[in-house]
């Protein structure tokens, strides 16, 4: 079976991924430069403190190694201002982008919620008499060909369809699964005789060969599409 879901649902959900992942980025590359941008700024005040102490205890010699440290403190006072500000600024851009983070999530989360549940699609109706697999060709399989069509009445959600070959033994009743087929939904998916419908899946009857059905066609069972549905799951598998 393949997952089945409208393409503006998917499209929202892979913009919401891929925008929580950006800002996941820039949250992990701020976070690194305030923790440098705090040792730093550690730094620089440990370093202060130990500069104005070795002046304050060294005599008044106005000599120059104490005119270059008066100096190199007032650079450092500098820098440390400057580090503060660039803290205050990186925290308030951090708390932004993880509150836009939280954000993200969320619609992403409700983008999920939105998505349709995965769902199995196809059918078969009866046909003539069971033919020997290994003398039948695949464009004159002796069975009808089943289109199911995910979706309500609308169909306005671009959505996928399974055509499925099946031929059906009239004699015991049994019903095989020829092919299993996946592809994109076209405008003759809803031609044929509409043998099911429910909230999530109509189905209709395309005949292989001339586009009539030959022996008409009987509405099926929820039952009927279910057990139909698993033989095409595990003709599907054998295939792969």
């Amino acid at each position: 079976c393949r997952v089945v879901e409208p393409s503006t649902l998917q499209q929202e959900r892979l913009q919401a991924i891929a925008e929580k992942r950006k800002r996941q980025t820039e949250i992990e590359n701020k976070r690194r430069q305030l923790e440098d941008d705090r040792r730093q700024l550690q730094h620089l005040k440990s370093k202060a403190l130990r500069e104005r102490w070795l002046l304050e205890g060294a005599p008044a010699s106005g000599s120059g190694e104490d005119e270059a440290m008066k100096k190199q403190m007032q650079e450092d006072e500098v820098k440390t201002k400057e580090l503060e500000e660039t803290i205050q600024r990186l925290e308030k851009e951090l708390e932004t982008l993880e509150n836009g983070s939280s954000a993200a999530s969320t619609k992403e989360n409700l983008a999920e919620a939105a998505a349709p549940a995965e769902e199995e699609k196809a059918e078969a109706v009866p046909n003539m008499q069971k033919s020997p697999l290994g003398t039948v060709k695949a464009e004159k399989v002796p069975g009808s060909p089943m289109k199911a069509v995910e979706g309500t009445d609308m169909m306005k959600a671009a959505m996928y369809s399974v055509e499925i070959t099946v031929e059906k033994d009239r004699v015991t009743g049994e019903t095989k699964v020829l092919s299993s087929t996946t592809m994109l939904p076209q405008n003759h998916c809803l031609q044929g005789v509409k043998v099911y419908e429910d909230e999530l899946k109509v189905v209709h009857a395309v005949s292989a060969e001339d586009g009539a059905l030959q022996n008409g066609a009987h509405p099926l069972s929820s039952s009927e599409v279910d057990e139909l549905l698993h033989k095409a799951d595990e003709a599907s598998l054998g295939e792969a």
